[in-house]
């Protein structure tokens, strides 16, 4: 008997409307066991599918989980901002009568809060406490698997691995153009990725294509073999990484950043950090759009 699933593709972190990054979500996966739902994921060949139910535990809204076409992930930034614009879209929440909602991921409980005016629908999800991790010292070898000189690299602030659910290797460039510059040499970035034990690269400069934002980023993921129009976990974990080693006098930062151009596809990404005694604090948020919507017919079952 075929089963027929709706699901929704929308772009999250769009800019005035355009670009952003794609996830397909499906609403009500409760009855397709593992296998289909990776068979679904795989098939919609997108950075993640995201599977979302409600939950019956007492003071949790929804059970979500994120496959890539490959795997599944325990966390993912983008797909959760697409999956609460999904879910005010075909009126699961109103965002009006409530505005934060719990949420039970693989990589544990996560706070989002929707805000929405008019047709607007912006989407903040609050990261895991970051964890600083190594400093790299050798930045000819960095340089060197990104195909940039070392003289791009800024000699005032670290290389370093930081984890807000993922783990990201943060390379603070000196100028757009280096930025541009750096190479998607997937083999030896998944090398050295694995070696230090990161999953992704975020590069990022101060110098931005649009004079309203406050730093141009690029998100690299040797795992899947794919630059990230917009990754939002990535951009907490450089949140973290600034309210620690530049911004290193202030309380919180409010960051709105750019990401994407080089692949044609603008993004915008919020970045909230704050000090909390010792901890920092780290939300990321978004807008996005509804690009498709459909219907998946999952036969043979």
């Amino acid at each position: 008997m075929d089963i027929i699933k709706k699901f929704l593709v929308i772009n999250s972190f769009t800019y005035n409307g355009r670009g952003g990054n794609a996830a397909a979500i499906f609403i009500n996966s409760g009855e397709l066991d593992e296998d289909v739902i990776q068979s679904i994921a795989r098939q919609l060949n997108l950075i993640e599918t995201v599977f979302i139910d409600e939950s019956k535990e007492q003071g949790i809204d929804f059970n979500i989980r994120y496959f890539t076409p490959q795997r599944e992930v325990s966390i993912a930034g983008h797909p959760t901002v697409a999956a609460f614009i999904a879910l005010v879209k075909e009126e699961k929440i109103n965002p009006i009568m409530k505005d934060k909602y719990l949420v039970n991921t693989r990589d544990g409980l996560k706070e989002v809060t929707v805000q929405q005016n008019g047709e607007d629908i912006f989407v903040k999800l609050k990261q895991q406490k970051p964890k600083f991790r190594l400093v790299i010292q050798d930045k000819n070898k960095i340089a060197e698997v990104l195909e940039i000189c070392e003289d791009d690299i800024m000699s005032n602030l670290p290389i370093q691995c930081i984890n807000t659910g993922l783990g990201h290797l943060v390379v603070p460039i000196k100028s757009f153009n280096g930025l541009m510059k750096i190479k998607r040499n997937i083999s030896e970035l998944k090398s050295l990725c694995d070696f230090i034990g990161v999953r992704e690269v975020q590069a990022f400069c101060f110098e931005t294509k649009d004079d309203i934002f406050d730093i141009h980023t690029r998100n690299i993921c040797p795992r899947e073999g794919i630059e990230d129009a917009a990754c939002g976990i990535g951009n907490a974990a450089l949140g973290a990484y600034l309210l620690s080693n530049y911004y290193i006098d202030r309380k919180s930062i409010s960051i709105n950043a750019e990401q994407g151009y080089i692949i044609k596809s603008p993004c915008a990404i919020n970045i909230y950090a704050c000090k909390i005694g010792e901890d920092i604090g780290v939300q990321i948020g978004g807008t996005g759009k509804v690009i498709i919507e459909g219907d998946f017919i999952v036969s043979n079952l």
